[in-house]
């Protein structure tokens, strides 16, 4: 718990041009045991409603690119449920130390502000909107305007299996 994770790069395609990306540096938050997997936290900053779209019924956003010769691969890290979140807030309050960890490896993040999330909200029929955690109020928001909320990005693991 606590140490810095450096992941293999994983992929999930979404559909031709849009694949889930897992990657790069994540700090472990809770240590596998026979009873639960344990659990990997990314930050990526902050952004807002602009930067994102919708793929697959979930919100995403373009992190990454592979270009191709016919056609272009775009990579997103996907978005937690807020049952995550709220996982990770929960385990964030508890421990200070992990907090500093977070600084130290410079992926700021307050648990009391506001977080993207998985979950949408239904706009007329078909029409999903990406919506934000705001742990202060312990509330889900659709978002109306472009203020900036945190990113994360959660993976799980147990043994060497490592997943979404």
């Amino acid at each position: 718990m606590g140490e810095v994770a450096l992941l293999p790069r994983l992929t999930s395609p979404i559909n031709k041009k849009y694949e889930y990306l897992m990657t790069s540096r994540y700090i472990c938050i809770r240590e596998a045991t026979e009873e639960q997997r344990g659990i990997l936290v990314k930050v990526l900053g902050k952004t807002t409603r602009e930067d994102i779209m919708m793929q697959g019924g979930e919100p995403f956003c373009k992190d990454d690119k592979f270009e191709g010769l016919y056609s272009n691969i775009y990579y997103s890290f996907r978005f937690p449920t807020v049952k995550e979140v709220e996982e990770v807030l929960n385990i964030l309050n508890k421990d200070e130390k992990l907090l500093e960890i977070f600084e130290k490896a410079n992926m700021h993040i307050n648990p009391n502000s506001t977080f993207w999330v998985r979950d949408t909200a239904s706009r007329f029929f078909f029409l999903k909107e990406p919506q934000y955690y705001d742990a202060r109020v312990d509330q889900l928001v659709v978002t109306s305007d472009n203020r900036f909320h945190y990113r994360l990005t959660i993976g799980y693991f147990y043994n060497s299996l490592i997943s979404w």
